[in-house]
C-alpha cells in the first residue's frame, strides 16, 4: 500500500518541534510504516525560506531515521496563507458560487498535490489538519481514497470564547475589539470548508467523542471516526514531591489559547495561591514564554523555564500540573501526559473537554480564579488526594490513550481500504 500525506505542519527539528498538531502527525506516520509506503507532501508557509530543495534530502533523512522507515518527501510553498481575512470574507460572501467558495484549480498548490498523485499513485491520501486539504477543494480531480484528520475542530461557541478571552486577557485589549468581525468570518469561512472537506473524505478522524458527534451530527456525515491523541505511557508514575511546585506546560507562540491561559493564571490565580503558601512555586515551561504579558515583571514565586528537554525531570520536581485554558479547539495532549505520569491535575472545563476523564475522580475541574487557587493549594497540602488522583488520571490515560494502542486502531481503519 502506498500513502501520500499531505501537510502543513511537519516536525523539522526534533529537538523543538513538540507542539501538539506535530505529535498529532507523528502517531500517524508511527501507525502507516508498517503497513504501507510513506509520501509526504509537506506545503511550507513564508517563515520557512530556509526549507529550500538543497535541505529537502536532509529533512528526507532525518524522517526517515526517526521512523526507521523509508520516507519520500516533496516541499511545495503554501501561498493560501496569505491575506487570510480578505479571502475568509470573500469566500464566505460567495456562499452560493461554489468555485470561489472553494480552492482555486488553478493554484499551485493544487497542481502540484495533483502532479505527485500521478507520479506516486498512492491508494490513499491522507490530509493532516483543515488547512492541507484546501487544495484538494474546488477540483474535480478524482483522488484516490481520501483520508482527512481534523484535530483542531471549532464548535459553535469557540470563537465567542476566544474574543471574549482575547479581550480580557491579552495584551492591548481593545484593540482586539477589531478582530471580532473577523472572527465571525472566519467561523462561517472554516464551518463551510469543514463541511465540504468532510463531504469529500472517506474517512474523517478526530480527536474525541464531543468532535465526532458535532460533525456527525452538524453535517450529516456518518463517516467519522474518533482517534483520540495519545502518549507513550512511562514505565513508572511519577514521585510525589514535598514542594508545593504548580506547573504549566504549553507553547506561547503557535496560538493565543496559551498566552491567554497564562496570563489568566499568572494574574487572576497565581496572587491567591501565593498569598497563602509563599513558598509556593509557580513553573511556566515552554517555547516563547517572552509572549506573555508578566515575562520581565518578576513576579514572586514565578519562574518561567522556557523550551523544557527534560520531560521526566519537569515532573519529578512538580507537585500538581494545572491547565486554565479558556479558548481552543480539540484536546489537550499537556493533560494527558501529565496524566500518564500520574500527576494530580486541576483544569477548566475548556482544558479538559474531549478528555475521558472524570471531575472529582481523575482531575479537579474549577472554572472561577477562586476556586482554581483553592483546589491546587489543596493538593499541595494532601498527599493522599494527590496520590488518588494521580493514581486514577494514570489509569485513565493508560485505558484511553495508550499510544501503542492508537496506532493498532489506525491500522486497522487503514487496512479498510
Amino acid at each position: 500500500m502506498k500513502v501520500l500525506i499531505v501537510t502543513c505542519h511537519l516536525p523539522t527539528d526534533d529537538k523543538t518541534d513538540k507542539h501538539g498538531w506535530f505529535k498529532r502527525i507523528e502517531l500517524f506516520i508511527d501507525a502507516l510504516k508498517d503497513i504501507s509506503e510513506i509520501h509526504i507532501l509537506y506545503y511550507i508557509n513564508d517563515g520557512q525560506e530556509n526549507l529550500k530543495l538543497e535541505t529537502t534530502t536532509q529533512i528526507e533523512t532525518n524522517l526517515s531515521n526517526k521512523f526507521n522507515k523509508q520516507v519520500s518527501l516533496y516541499l511545495c510553498p503554501y501561498r493560501m496563507r496569505g491575506n487570510f481575512v480578505r479571502k475568509s470574507i470573500d469566500l464566505t460572501l460567495s456562499y452560493y458560487n461554489q468555485k470561489r467558495l472553494l480552492a482555486s484549480r488553478e493554484s499551485l498548490e493544487t497542481r502540484v498535490l495533483k502532479e505527485k498523485v500521478q507520479i506516486i499513485k498512492p491508494d490513499i491520501v491522507f490530509f493532516n489538519r483543515l488547512l492541507s486539504i484546501l487544495p484538494a477543494l474546488g477540483t474535480d480531480y478524482n483522488f484516490p481514497n481520501i483520508f482527512f484528520d481534523v484535530d483542531d475542530v471549532y464548535h459553535t461557541d469557540y470563537y465567542k470564547r476566544l474574543w471574549i478571552s482575547k479581550l480580557r486577557y491579552l495584551e492591548n485589549p481593545w484593540q482586539n475589539v477589531k478582530s471580532v468581525p473577523i472572527l465571525f468570518f472566519q467561523s462561517i469561512y472554516k464551518e463551510l470548508l469543514l463541511a465540504h472537506a468532510t463531504a469529500i473524505s472517506d474517512l474523517t478522524f478526530v480527536c474525541s467523542e464531543i468532535d465526532r458527534k458535532y460533525i456527525s451530527e452538524k453535517f450529516n456525515e456518518s463517516q467519522v471516526k474518533t482517534v483520540p491523541n495519545a502518549v507513550t505511557i512511562p514505565t513508572e508514575k511519577s514521585s510525589l514531591p514535598s514542594n508545593p511546585n504548580l506547573l504549566f506546560l504549553g507553547n506561547y507562540h503557535q496560538s493565543p489559547n496559551n498566552v491567554i491561559g497564562a496570563n489568566f493564571l499568572i494574574e487572576k490565580i497565581w496572587p491567591l495561591i501565593y498569598q497563602e503558601q509563599p513558598e509556593a512555586r509557580l513553573i511556566i515551561a515552554g517555547k516563547n514564554p517572552e509572549n506573555i504579558r508578566t515575562y520581565t515583571d518578576n513576579i514572586p514565586g514565578v519562574e518561567f523555564t522556557g523550551f523544557v528537554t527534560d520531560i521526566d525531570a519537569l515532573y519529578a520536581q512538580t507537585r500538581v500540573v494545572c491547565c486554565p485554558i479558556l479558548s481552543g479547539g480539540g484536546t489537550r495532549l499537556k493533560l494527558i501526559e501529565a496524566a500518564a505520569y500520574g500527576k494530580p491535575i486541576v483544569s477548566t472545563s475548556v482544558g479538559a473537554e474531549g478528555l475521558e476523564i472524570i471531575d472529582g475522580k481523575e482531575y479537579m475541574l474549577r472554572d472561577q480564579p477562586e476556586d482554581f487557587a483553592q483546589a491546587c493549594l489543596e493538593l499541595f497540602r494532601n498527599d493522599f488526594l494527590c496520590e488518588q488522583l494521580g493514581n486514577e488520571a494514570r489509569a485513565a490515560a493508560i485505558k484511553h490513550y495508550d499510544r501503542n494502542c492508537i496506532i493498532n486502531l489506525i491500522q486497522k481503519y487503514f487496512q479498510q481500504f
